[in-house]
């Protein structure tokens, strides 16, 4: 039973998807593509929200997607991803460790649907 132990502490570690709930980059974008919405190729971005961020467009609104060591650093960005939208509209939450920020610089989306399915539409 004692070499059974590293195999098995192995095999959680492997399984391990960061220890909390939310989806990486890769599964929030799929996620919009198979809610039928049409996300751009996303580029690295040099923002002051993070270090490790990549931005781009679904339809005219601007997303940026920037992954955090932990959950609860994606959460305590969630301020600087208001300050990326700035004064238009658009939202910032944290999903897991990584944060969403959405903004509608080009006013295509009056009734603040596309952003509202963005963030419906990103794993829990």
């Amino acid at each position: 039973m004692r070499k059974l132990w590293p195999i098995l502490l192995v095999g959680v570690l492997a399984c391990d998807k960061g220890g909390a709930a939310g989806g990486s980059r890769d599964e929030i974008i799929a996620a919009w593509k198979k809610g039928g919405l049409s996300p751009s190729a996303m580029t690295p971005a040099t923002v002051p929200v993070g270090k490790d961020c990549q931005s781009g467009t679904v339809g005219a609104i601007d997303v940026l997607l920037c992954v955090y060591p932990s959950a609860a650093d994606a959460k305590a960005a969630e301020e600087s991803g208001l300050a990326w939208v700035g004064d238009t509209t658009g939202a910032a939450q944290a999903n897991g460790s990584v944060l969403i920020a959405i903004a509608d610089r080009r006013k295509s989306d009056p009734t603040g649907r596309t952003i509202n399915q963005l963030m419906k539409l990103a794993p829990k």
